[in-house]
């Protein structure tokens, strides 16, 4: 027990509170909103919203001109993958082959290394999401514009947030090694004896299921135990272990907490101005405790859905859907060791 608790609750070696971060990103969320919102223009605004909260995920560790052009290739693949989902999507067992092939795609980008990997699956989850909103396809290019602009409002308030900070420059030239795999590497990683390729195949198809439970069972945000997959599900049978106890514990805290603070509070105004708070919180935690930083991270997803909504049906869809998710990993996981200690074969790291 005391070994699992400090799993949960351990900081990441290393790292700090960041509440410039934390900062910057209130404001690249909530500022354009704001604007937008006086000008009439609140479902925009919500769009712009969307992309520079998805593009905040990319922003990890001391910003840099490497992690500016990461920025920069998720607002832009970003607003591209909101467009391709409003546009593509249709009949769930049509999104479901769509889900699984985009999944087992980013999967397969784990051979070119993590960084490139984690940027694929960012995208990924941007595109699932993108499947799961009704708007159709009249709303894929002003879906996609807002996208880049909230993109865009990220990255630039990082890039002054960064200047400003006394003592920091973003280096002019990082040094930064490129490891290419080599041709018969990638060829022998991509075949069906490849530890890499049944994990991805696995992971699809797992993602490709939890998005048809979420139909069948009509919940509010159909995709969510989909995501779950796709954060959650690791070669490494440890990583999986952990991921997925890390995420159920912050998730049924944030739920709590959300869930009071919306019995309490029945101004959509005032639910939209404690989320500002919550994200300064969820991003000034978010290299310290991945837990902590997916307790306020879901708090705030629960109280910005709840603008508008009486009920509190979005709130145990997300419970439910967390645990439907988590239950798909496990028997991946279980499927994936199964195979391996088979074949006598060492995951590789994603």
């Amino acid at each position: 027990m005391m070994k699992r608790s400090a799993v949960l609750f351990q900081s990441t070696p290393g790292a700090r509170l960041n509440p410039v971060k934390g900062c910057y990103t209130a404001l690249a969320l909530f500022l354009p909103l704001v604007v937008l919102g006086l000008l009439g223009h609140v479902a925009f605004g919500g769009q712009v919203m969307f992309g520079a909260l998805l593009t905040a995920f990319g922003n990890v560790g001391p910003f840099s001109r490497m992690q500016a052009k990461s920025l920069l290739m998720i607002a832009v693949g970003g607003a591209f993958m909101t467009a391709l989902g409003r546009l593509i999507g249709g009949l769930w067992w049509v999104e479901g082959i769509e889900i699984f092939l985009v999944v087992l795609l980013s999967g397969l980008l784990a051979a070119f290394g993590q960084a490139i990997a984690g940027v694929g699956s960012l995208l990924t989850i941007i595109f699932v999401l993108s499947l799961s909103t009704r708007a159709g396809p009249a709303t894929a290019w002003s879906s996609a514009v807002g996208f880049l602009l909230g993109g865009a409002s990220l990255l630039v308030f990082a890039l002054v947030f960064a200047r400003l900070q006394a003592g920091h420059r973003i280096p002019e030239n990082e040094a930064h090694s490129r490891i290419r795999p080599a041709l018969n590497t990638l060829t022998t990683r991509l075949t069906w004896t490849s530890p890499l390729f049944r994990f991805s195949v696995l992971r699809a198809l797992g993602a490709a299921v939890a998005s048809g439970i979420g139909w069948v069972l009509s919940g509010p945000y159909p995709y969510w135990a989909a995501l779950t997959v796709i954060i959650c599900a690791r070669p490494q049978k440890r990583a999986s272990m952990v991921l997925i106890l890390q995420n159920i514990v912050a998730t049924l805290l944030g739920a709590v907490l959300a869930d009071l603070t919306i019995a309490l509070v029945q101004s959509d105004l005032v639910r939209g101005l404690l989320a500002i708070p919550v994200t300064f919180l969820a991003f000034t935690v978010k290299e310290l405790n991945y837990v902590l930083h997916l307790f306020f991270l879901t708090n705030l997803i629960l109280l910005v859905a709840s603008i508008g909504h009486a009920d509190h049906a979005f709130i145990a869809w997300r419970v439910l859907a967390i645990l439907i998710g988590s239950g798909i990993v496990l028997v991946i996981t279980a499927l994936n060791q199964a195979w391996l200690v088979k074949n006598e074969a060492v995951p590789e790291v994603s």
